[in-house]
C-alpha cells in the first residue's frame, strides 16, 4: 500500500469520476485506474463500483477510505510543515466552523491571517457539532471553532476559547416582542439546533423550577439555514448570543426579552484532531481568532459583559 495508491483512493471519492481524480492529481487516467488495481489486488476486494450517480465505494472501499483520508491529509501536512520551515507561504487550511461560531470575530481574524499567510487555501465549512466531530476524526479538517453548551466527551482535544452571555430573543415588532413573563409565552414556538435533548429539558425544567406547564411546542430544527428563516418569519422564542445581538447585522432583526430567567452562557470552543499537531498556519489563525475577540470585547463594538474569556 503506497501513499499514491491511498491519494488516488481520495481523489475518486472526492470527484466522483476517475477522470476527476486524474484532473486533481494531475496524472494520466491510466495511472490512476492502475493505483487503485493494485490496491484491490493487495486487498483481495473490489473498493470502487460504478452506479449513477458515477465511481463510489463499495462497502469496503468506504473502509478503507476513512483511513486514507486520514494517512493522505497528514501527509501533505508533514509537506506543508517542511515547506513552511523552508520559508514557503503555500498550503491549505480547512476549518469547521457552526454557525455562532462564525459570527465571533471570524472575518476580523480571517483578514489579520491574509496578510501572514497570502498563498494558503483556505476552506470554511459550516457544519453541525456531529458532523465538525467526524470531519476532525478522519482529519478532513484541520480545526474547528463550535459554539456549544457542551460538547460530547469524544470530540478530540477541546480549548474553551471564550464564554458568551446568551438571551431569550424573538423578532422584533413580532407577538412576543414586549413579552417580560414566561407565562406569557405559553403559546409561543421555541425553536433550538441541539442535537442532543440538552436544551429541550432545559426548557422543561425552567418552567417545572416555577410551576408553569411545559411548552407545548419546542421544536429541533439541525438546518441553519431553515432556522435563521423561521427565527425572522415566525414568533418563535430562541436563545441567541448577546454579541451576535448588538454587534451583528443578523442581531437588528430581534429583540431581547426581558425575561427573569435567562439561557445559559455559550462557549466558544477550538477542537482539534485527536493526537494531532497543528501546522503553523493553523496555529496562526487561531492566534488571530483570539487576539480579534479579546479585542472586540475590550472595547471595540462587544458589551463587555456579553463575553469572557475562559481561563487558561
Amino acid at each position: 500500500m503506497k501513499i499514491h495508491q491511498l491519494r488516488a483512493l481520495v481523489a475518486i471519492a472526492s470527484s466522483g469520476s476517475i477522470n476527476g481524480a486524474a484532473k486533481a492529481l494531475h496524472v494520466t487516467q491510466p495511472a490512476i485506474t492502475k493505483a487503485v488495481q493494485e490496491l484491490e489486488s493487495e486487498f483481495g476486494v473490489r473498493l470502487l463500483e460504478r452506479n449513477q450517480w458515477g465511481v463510489v465505494p463499495t462497502p469496503e472501499g468506504a473502509a478503507l477510505l476513512n483511513r486514507a483520508r486520514t494517512v493522505v491529509r497528514e501527509m501533505e501536512r508533514a509537506e506543508e510543515d517542511m515547506a513552511h520551515l523552508k520559508g514557503l507561504r503555500e498550503g491549505s487550511l480547512i476549518i469547521g466552523i457552526t454557525p455562532i461560531a462564525g459570527t465571533a470575530g471570524m472575518a476580523e481574524a480571517f483578514d489579520e491571517f491574509r496578510k501572514r499567510w497570502p498563498l494558503v487555501k483556505v476552506e470554511f465549512r459550516e457544519l453541525g457539532f456531529n458532523q465538525l466531530n467526524e470531519q476532525l476524526r478522519n482529519r478532513t479538517l484541520d480545526l474547528a471553532f463550535a459554539a456549544f453548551g457542551k460538547p460530547p466527551a469524544d470530540s478530540g482535544t477541546i480549548k474553551e476559547i471564550v464564554s458568551f452571555d446568551t438571551l431569550f430573543v424573538t423578532r422584533a415588532n413580532g407577538a412576543y416582542a414586549n413579552a417580560d413573563t414566561l407565562e406569557a409565552l405559553q403559546e409561543a414556538e421555541w425553536i433550538h439546533t441541539d442535537v442532543t435533548d440538552n436544551y429541550p429539558s432545559y426548557i422543561r425544567a425552567m418552567h417545572e423550577r416555577l410551576g408553569l406547564p411545559t411548552p407545548r411546542r419546542i421544536t429541533r430544527c439541525t438546518s441553519y439555514a431553515l432556522f435563521y428563516s423561521l427565527t425572522m418569519n415566525t414568533d418563535a422564542i430562541f436563545n441567541w448570543t448577546r454579541h451576535s445581538l448588538e454587534a451583528t447585522p443578523h442581531g437588528l432583526s430581534f429583540v431581547p426579552l426581558a425575561l427573569a430567567v435567562q439561557p445559559p452562557s455559550l462557549p466558544l470552543y477550538l477542537l482539534s484532531p485527536p493526537a494531532a499537531q497543528l501546522t503553523r498556519p493553523a496555529e496562526y489563525f487561531v492566534d488571530c481568532l483570539e487576539r480579534t475577540i479579546e479585542t472586540l470585547i475590550r472595547g471595540n463594538g462587544v458589551n463587555p459583559q456579553g463575553a469572557t474569556f475562559a481561563a487558561d
